[in-house]
Order: structure tokens, then sequence, then C-alpha cells
């Protein structure tokens, strides 16, 4: 595009000169006729439009006035696609010679009175002019006879860019600082050279979405015409300063660019061109633009070997910020080749050489040493070939396995996946992504079997619970950023089981994810929940129901939780220590009573029914006991029976969630009694 605008520019410098050398020569000529009229008088000139290759110049007045001093007006001006309007020049003193017309002290007023100069030697037809709107700041052009046309230079020493914003494309962010240094030259013969250096430049669109700040930019452009065209090189290297580009946020690593192709009135081709990122590696590239239809219409990008952790790091990690991938230790590298048409992406190659990943902070997931190709293709079926040695799900260990995922277009199928987690599995199957308008659906079924309770509570850092983890997993559903399980999904624990319906996640990859589901436990035996939780010792089967529970990164805030005994004809006894950390509950005490009475003597005690129940809401608990069973003051939570019985009762209705996990921590004195039957 910067071809383009500098092509443009040069045709209408060229048709200018020639207006430019015909006005000199005819105002030297009418300053010769003036000059005996004497210093008093004030001659004012009307000159006919004067028009060229996208330029024009109308109504434009030439006053002499005592002195030497000269003013011209333009009505207005029009270079390319940029207009003004009542420009006006002043010249303290118009130097009059044979060869040449000069103004050494001139003014613009544009906003601010600006210094310019300007001279015409009519002998070589070579006309400069300057700028000087600051003490550092210097806007140079020189316009001169060429071999086969006009040659014009435009240098800048400390040039302001704010002042060519109005130049910049309105599609683009805006340029808000900066200095530019160096100079553009165009030859009569249609060749082009610019070398320019930016510093501190700035950039910003309206929004907040893009911007850029303390920029160092430094760039070169060679063009020569071609037929009908303009072959062109250029190069470009950023030396300083920083860019975000929604969602990308990029520093400078001195990265240089280069490019070269060609360009004529309808496309840009960049024929090679060269990416090289310090620390990660050169990209390699080429395509065509469609200049009327704004759009690419075929583009390739390749690049080998890449070092992942640079490249995560340096690009990746911005851009997942917020998201479960927002802090990972990575490894291996990764090549990748890119192919667009005209419809947009076409084919990704992607090979992945010992590719390793880790949870750094939160240890929540680790895969090591992937190695594989993916071949995806827009519209052909390919199938991935990709091996997983390893890995790690909230610290447990992964065995080996691997990933035969199908693609077709933006469709994904994998009809079987197993990966081995600690002495068990889990499986799934019948997955299919979809590419919808604006996020992806996906969902999967799938199983767990073979997991030790055991070695799944030790490597979770939880208390050692008995027997096996088996699961079924319904249809599991995710639709913009919402998990959804169709039906019920089942588990396997404490000889009992476990019912979860209307599982819901939300915004699982954030750093807050939320869950929402209910809960129902069946006959649970409580000889294995309660020896996993060092609770002291019950025999007996319970149920449980947990209606409306909300999590909200993965801790409870809101739930009606009811906990009782299964109905049955099943061996009921609780031990001195259970009663004590039962009672601690609704208020401790139970643990001080039965030491001050014959029970002490007594390891446990025979119960008929227990109950309890919590309804959480804004941090506060509402407890409650047995059902039916509602004290005058108090209620009951462990209804005695059998010979010794004991009973132990709560009276705190209301505990905050937080003081209620403490009293499960620790053993405490407080004002439950038993009664004793």
């Amino acid at each position: 595009m910067a071809c383009a605008r500098l092509a443009r520019k040069a045709s209408a410098a060229k048709g200018a000169i020639n207006v430019i050398r015909a006005a000199g020569a005819f105002a030297l000529l009418v300053m010769g006729m003036l000059a005996p009229l004497g210093r008093t008088q004030q001659i004012t000139l009307i000159l006919d439009d004067l028009t060229g290759a996208a330029f024009s110049a109308q109504s434009i007045k030439l006053a002499f006035v005592g002195g030497g001093a000269a003013a011209i007006d333009i009505g207005a001006l029009t270079v390319g696609a940029q207009s003004w309007k009542h420009i006006h020049l002043e010249c303290k003193q118009l130097a009059l010679e044979r060869a040449r017309i000069a103004c050494d002290e001139g003014v613009l007023p544009a906003g601010e009175k600006i210094p310019l100069s300007f001279s015409y030697a009519t002998d070589q037809r070579v006309l400069s002019v300057a700028l000087k709107p600051a003490p550092d700041e210097t806007w140079q052009m020189q316009l001169r006879p060429g071999r086969q046309g006009n040659d014009l230079t435009i240098r800048m020493d400390g040039g302001r860019l704010q002042r060519v914003a109005a130049w910049w494309p309105p599609d683009l962010p805006k340029i808000n600082a900066g200095v530019v240094d160096g100079v553009i030259e165009y030859e009569g013969d249609g060749r082009i050279a610019a070398k320019l250096s930016l510093s501190n430049a700035g950039f910003a669109d309206a929004v907040g979405l893009h911007a850029g700040e303390k920029l160092g930019i430094s760039m070169a452009l060679q063009a020569e015409p071609d037929a009908q065209a303009l072959r062109w090189r250029a190069q470009l290297a950023w030396s300083a300063g920083e860019v975000f580009w929604q969602p990308l946020y990029l520093k400078s690593a001195n990265q240089q660019l280069s490019m070269e192709g060609r360009l004529d009135a309808a496309h840009l081709r960049v024929a090679r061109g060269s990416l090289r990122y310090p620390g990660i590696g050169d990209v390699t590239f080429s395509g065509d633009y469609d200049l009327g239809a704004k759009k690419v219409t075929g583009a390739q990008a390749s690049a080998q070997a890449i070092p992942v952790a640079a490249l995560y790091e340096s690009v990746l990690k911005p851009f997942l910020d917020g998201s479960t991938l927002s802090d990972l230790r990575t490894d291996g590298r990764v090549s990748a080749e890119v192919h667009l048409g005209v419809d947009g992406l076409q084919r990704v190659d992607v090979q992945l050489d010992n590719v390793s990943l880790e949870d750094k902070t939160q240890h929540r997931f680790a895969l090591f040493n992937v190695n594989g190709l993916v071949p995806w293709r827009a519209r052909e079926a390919t199938q991935a070939a990709v091996t997983v040695k390893g890995g790690e799900l909230l610290k447990m260990p992964v065995g080996a396995f691997a990933v035969p995922l199908g693609m077709n277009g933006m469709r994904f199928d994998l009809k079987q996946l197993r990966v081995p987690l600690l002495d068990g599995y889990f499986e799934i199957r019948d997955f299919a992504a979809r590419a919808g308008t604006a996020n992806w659906n996906w969902q999967f079924t799938g199983d767990v079997g073979g997991i030790s309770m055991d070695k799944i509570t030790a490597a979770l850092g939880l208390p050692v619970m008995q027997g096996t983890l088996a699961a079924t997993l319904p249809m599991v559903r995710h639709i913009r950023s919402t998990f959804r399980v169709d039906g019920a999904l089942f588990l396997k624990v404490f000889n009992g089981s476990i019912e979860v319906k209307n599982l819901v996640l939300l915004d699982l990859f954030s750093k807050a994810p939320r869950v929402q589901a209910d809960v129902a436990m069946r006959n649970l035996d409580l000889g294995l929940v309660t020896s996993a939780f060092s609770f002291g010792n019950m025999t007996g089967r319970v149920d449980a129901r947990i209606a409306g529970l909300e999590l909200v990164n993965w801790q409870p805030v809101k739930f009606d939780v009811r906990v009782a005994s299964s109905a049955g004809d099943y061996p009921r006894k609780i031990s001195q220590a259970a009663v004590q950390n039962i009672s601690a509950l609704g208020g401790a005490g139970a643990a001080a009573a039965i030491q001050r009475s014959f029970l002490r003597f007594f390891e446990q005690f025979g119960y008929d029914r227990l109950g309890w129940s919590c309804k959480l809401q804004n941090g506060l608990c509402e407890m409650g006991g047995v059902e039916g069973m509602e004290a005058a003051q108090g209620y009951v939570i462990v209804k005695g029976g059998g010979i010794p019985a004991i009973t132990v009762m709560g009276y705190n209705r209301q505990v905050s969630w937080q003081e209620l996990l403490d009293r499960l921590k620790r053993v405490t004195q407080g004002n439950v009694k038993p009664i004793v039957e």
C-alpha cells in the first residue's frame, strides 16, 4: 500500500512540476514589468486555475505590496486525495533576480505561523521549498529536471508525525506521536527510493483495541517501473516500543521484515517475504492482495523448528491471559505451513517435536513429549497422527496414549480416546467438534473405570479412601463457553452411588470457573466415609441430597444439603471421637459431657437415626437436624438408640461457612450436652 501511495504522489508531483515551472517563469516576467512601479503601490494578479495529474490549484491571487513584500492566496489546492482551502503565503522580502526568484523569510499561517522559504532557479528550473515549524524540525522539497522527467526529493529532519496524520488511511488507527527523519526520492523515469527512521512513534484507535507507543522503526523502500507495474523491495526493522493489537501484545525484539514484489493498479503481490524474530526464528511468506476488493486472494507462510518456549513467552502468553493456559512451562519445537486462498484458510500442516506443556503454578495438568503431524485441509478429510508419552491431571499420573483425530474442514471427530490414569482409565467416545458462527460447539460421552480410591485420594492430597472409582459420563456438550451434561452422571464410591444431575460448568477455562449441579448420594457406607476423613468411627448407611449447588472458582457459595440415615436394617454404632466431631457442627460439648459421666468407659454408642442440614447463602449456613425431630431449644443431630445410647443436639442455627469449616477441623468445647438413655 505504501508503494501505491508513493506512486500516486510521484505522478501528482510530475504533473505539478510542469505547472510550477510555467508559473515561475510567468511570475519572473511579471516581476520585471512591475519593478518600475515603485515601492508604495500594490498590484494584484489573478491567475487561471492550474491543473495537472492528481493536482489542481484554484483561485490563485498574487499580490505585490510595498517594500518588496508579496502575498499568495490559493482558494483551493488538491494533491492526490488531500485538499486544502484558503491557503495564504506571506513573503517579507521577495528577491527578483535574473536567474532566481526567492523568499528567505516567508510565513505559512496554518493554525500556527510556520516559517517558510523557497527559491526557483529559472536557468536550472529547480524549485526548492523548506518549512521549519520548530527549531529542531525541518521539511524540505526540491523539484528539478531529470533525464526522462522531473525529479522530486523530500527530506525530513525531526519531522513531527502528527503533521502527516491527514494522509493516513482513515480505516487505520491514528498517529498521535513520533518523529521522522529521512529522505524520499522520485526520479522522472518512475523510480522511487526512500529511507525513513521513526522514533518515539505512537498510534491508537478510538476504542483502544489497537495501540502502539515509544516505537522505534527504520525502513527502506526501492521501486522501479516494469511495464504497467512497479517492481519493489522493502525492509523494516523494529528496534523499540510495544504494540497492542487485540488480542496480541508484542514488544520490540529487533524484529526484521523484508519483502519484494510487484504493484499495479489492481494488485499488490509479495513474491518473497521474510520475518526474522530473534529468539524465535524465521517465517517466510508470499501472497497476493486485491486492491479493489480489499482482500487477500492467496498467501503462503512457513516456519520451521520454532522453539515452543520462546513462542509462548513472546507471542502466545499475552494472548492467553485470563485463561487456563496463561501460565505454562513449555518445551519442544513446532513447525507449521499455512496456505490461504480467495475463500480464506485452505491448508495447515503442523509438526510437533517433543512438545511439552505444564500448568506451572496450580499444577492442574501437563502433557509430556507430544509428537506427530496435524494435516488440516479445508475441503478434504484427513487424520492427525499424534502421540503423547505421558502427563498429569490434578497431580495424578497419566500414561501414554495416541490421539486419532479425524478432520474435515471445520468438523473434528474422535471415535475413541482411552487415557491411562493411575491404575485405571478415563475414556472419551464419539467426540465431535463444529465451528459455529461465533463459537465452537462440541460434545462427547465416556466413562471412568478401575481407579483405586486410595490412589486417587492420595494423589489429590485428600484423606485416604477405600474402594474403586467408576463413573459413566452421559452426553457432555460445550456451547458458548458453557459445559452442559445431558442426563445424570453416575459414580460408585463408598459402596454406594452418587448421581449428579443438571450439571453445568461455566467459563471452565477462565481463572474463576463456575459450577452448578444437583447431587444425590445413596446408601454410602459410613464406616468407609468416617475412616477416610479421620472422623472417628461410625457404622451404618447414609443418604445425602445437595440441591442448587453453586461453586465459584471451585469454592461453594450456595447449596441446600441434607444428610440422613438410609432406610434398612444394619448395625448403627458411633464412637466417642465421632460424637465429638459431629457435635462440633452445632456447637460442641458432648465430649466434655461424656468425660463427666460413666459413659467415658464406653468406646462406642448406639444410635437410631442421624440427620443434618445446611442451607448456605450469602456466606451463612442455616442448620437443622433429624427431620421431624425439631426440639424447642435446638435440633437433634444424632438420635440415640440401643444400650448404651447417646443423643447429640445442636443449638447454633446460623454459622458462617468459614466457621463451620474450622469447626470440622478441630474439636472444640461448646454448649452441646448429650442426653443419655
